[in-house]
């Protein structure tokens, strides 16, 4: 029996998070950055129709009060 081919769209987008950041919390900016991405993948995955995620973060920069 064959299988019928499910039509499936790549949506891309760009979002920028600003998020309380501590120095002194224990984790760089770079782990805080990938803890958000993890945790965006995690939230994504909870959609039925999402089969796949791929995202990358490209700059971060902070305001240093």
């Amino acid at each position: 029996m064959k299988t019928i081919p499910v039509p499936k769209l790549t949506v891309s987008f760009a979002v920028d998070l600003e998020v309380e950041y501590n120095s002194f919390g224990g984790k760089t900016a770079e782990e805080i950055a990938e803890a958000l991405q993890d945790e965006l993948h995690d939230l994504l995955f909870e959609l039925p129709q999402v089969t796949g995620v791929y995202s990358t973060y490209t700059s971060i920069a902070s305001d240093k009060e």
